[in-house]
């Protein structure tokens, strides 16, 4: 019994002392003005189609991965699809340049409108 609590004290500490180290992840967060207005079909819509389908096409090959096939289903997701591209979490097995997330930020910010 005394052995149990000795070995039950030191596991406690060992995993006590184990810490997740925030600090190491850096989110960079894009926070340009909005100088002009962003349009949908013609800048955010071809981000979108370029480095989203792959994983967001609607065809269930990425179980839990929203549809992001129409204007309708980018709309409804525009604050998350502006949060995780600001953070640089999407897209996933890809990169976009500092004036795409800027682009999707702007035209979230503007109303995300179908223009």
């Amino acid at each position: 019994m005394k052995k149990t609590v000795i070995y039950s004290v030191i596991l406690l500490l060992v995993l006590s002392s184990c810490e997740y180290n925030v600090e190491n992840e850096e989110v960079q967060v894009v926070d340009n003005e909005c100088s002009t207005e962003v349009s949908y079909s013609s800048t955010i819509r071809p981000i979108i189609t370029t480095n989203c389908m792959p994983c967001h096409s609607g065809d269930g090959s990425e179980p839990f991965a929203p549809d992001l096939t129409t204007y309708t289903l980018v709309k409804n997701l525009d604050v998350l699809i502006k949060q995780a591209t600001q953070s640089r979490r999407m897209p996933r097995n890809g990169t976009l340049t500092d004036n795409e997330i800027a682009a999707i930020k702007c035209w979230v910010d503007n109303g995300s409108l179908n223009n």
